[in-house]
């Protein structure tokens, strides 16, 4: 039988073994399910979380899984999509740094979890899926986020790609053989779908929406594997593959099973240091940099000029939620001196005289021989004062620390739960790998 790329990666993807992971990817994994669980607490509330949670909790079904936040519990689609929801409910949880943004965690964790939990897994259970759930989806996100056209071709890769990734996740929990892990990722490529037409949307639903989708999506793929369901067994390869369909290019996967079980493309996770989209996180170091180093108050600003690739200003117009609006975020930044992830989401929060009088002082230039992926943690950022002195500070992202991951999953979880709660939750989150189950994790996770 001809090898293929598709069946390549799923007898790497079912054979796998946690134990045999290099400790830097044990560590990675606890890292992305830490920092994603806590920014599906914080985004257990927002509006367009819980207009999915409500229509979960309303559609009900037996009560499984936990829906993390809420009193209810249901089935393990109903969870995976609800959880699925708040994992991406807004732009804190985790990016890939290989595609320059992407948000495979958002498509691996809710999954995770909630299979774990419906199937009484252990935690090294939970790791092993999240790593190579991961490795789905950090493989396709570079390929998408290189290939796609960000004018003509309007579709979200997260919410395309999360489907196969959760379809692995929960594929990987039920332990499905290796033609059975195909079946799952042609069933949960029937489902991609992501229309990009965000820039138009005044919140956060499009993106919420198609990600939580995605994650019940790929569940369902995986248990119509288990059940035995029929369908190709290539959906990674050629014409009538993927990325025929998405890209029009039906060999852009090509290469996407190079170097399996060598590189792990988990280890390229990207942890937001700040609660806004990807384009903005690298400009915003230079710009807290300047501002610090120069003690700057915001009336000492005359122009604020951040030049990013163009591709980033066009992703960030300012028509979009102030979390992912650059002018928006810069202009919270200059003149508060923070950015809050609860005060972007309180509406009396963002509508500050000082906010708006900053934003017509900011200016956006795209960058446009700044082309490759890794462009997107590059900016370089000028501040011109009213006394006439103008600081300039050309930077590169910097990866967050452990140190910093516990400040951020603090100041994500305590708002919600309280110090105590969070407390212990950081504890079984730290101990998740020698968990005999995950269960009273998800206990924990719920409120009430």
């Amino acid at each position: 039988m001809t090898a293929t790329v598709t069946g390549t990666l799923a007898e790497w993807l079912c054979s796998a073994r946690y134990d045999e992971f290099p400790e830097g990817v044990r560590s990675k994994a606890a890292d992305v399910a830490f920092d994603s669980i806590g920014a599906m607490v914080a985004c257990s509330t927002l509006p367009e979380v819980r207009a999915v949670t409500e229509l979960v909790e309303r559609v009900g079904g037996n009560g499984e899984c936990s829906v993390i936040g809420h009193r209810f519990m249901t089935t393990v689609t109903g969870a995976a999509m609800a959880n699925g929801g708040m994992a991406h409910g807004d732009e804190v949880d985790p990016v890939h740094l290989k595609s320059a943004g992407g948000h495979v965690a958002a498509g691996i964790v809710p999954t995770a979890l909630a299979m774990g939990e419906w199937l009484g897994k252990n935690g090294k259970d939970v790791l092993r899926a999240i790593v190579l759930g991961y490795e789905m989806g950090g493989r396709l996100m570079p390929i998408f986020y290189r290939a796609r056209d960000y004018v003509t071709r309007r579709f979200y890769p997260t919410a395309v790609v999360a489907n196969l990734s959760s379809a692995v996740t929960a594929g990987v929990m039920l332990g499905l053989s290796r033609e059975q892990m195909q079946v799952a990722m042609c069933v949960a490529a029937y489902q991609a779908a992501g229309v990009d037409n965000m820039i138009k949307d005044p919140a956060h639903l499009g993106k919420t929406f198609q990600v939580g989708c995605a994650n019940r999506n790929g569940v369902t793929a995986a248990l119509l594997a288990a059940n035995g369901c029929r369908a190709p067994d290539d959906i990674l390869d050629g014409v009538y593959s993927l990325f025929d369909a998405f890209l029009t290019q039906p060999d852009a996967g090509a290469d996407v099973a190079k170097d399996v079980g060598q590189y792990f493309s988990i280890t390229d996770v990207m942890h937001k240091r700040y609660p806004v989209g990807s384009p903005n996180q690298t400009y915003l170091q230079g710009l807290f940099g300047l501002i610090d180093r120069h003690a700057l108050k915001p009336d000492d600003i005359a122009q604020l000029e951040v030049q990013i690739p163009t591709r980033g200003v066009f992703r960030v117009p300012s028509t979009r939620h102030p979390s992912i609006s650059g002018p928006a975020v810069c202009a919270i930044a200059a003149a508060t001196g923070t950015l809050d992830f609860y005060m972007l989401h309180d509406p009396k929060g963002i509508v500050d005289r000082r906010v708006h009088e900053m934003q017509q002082r900011v200016k956006f230039v795209g960058r446009d021989d700044w082309k490759g992926l890794e462009h997107g943690r590059h900016a370089i950022v000028t501040i011109a004062t009213v006394s006439g002195a103008k600081y300039s500070d050309e930077v590169w992202h910097v990866s967050m620390t452990r140190a910093e991951l516990e400040r951020k999953f603090h100041g994500l979880v305590v708002p919600r739960f309280g110090a105590d709660k969070a407390a212990r939750l950081a504890r079984l989150l730290e101990n998740l790998g020698d968990a005999d189950s995950v269960r009273p994790l998800m206990s924990e996770l719920r409120v009430g």
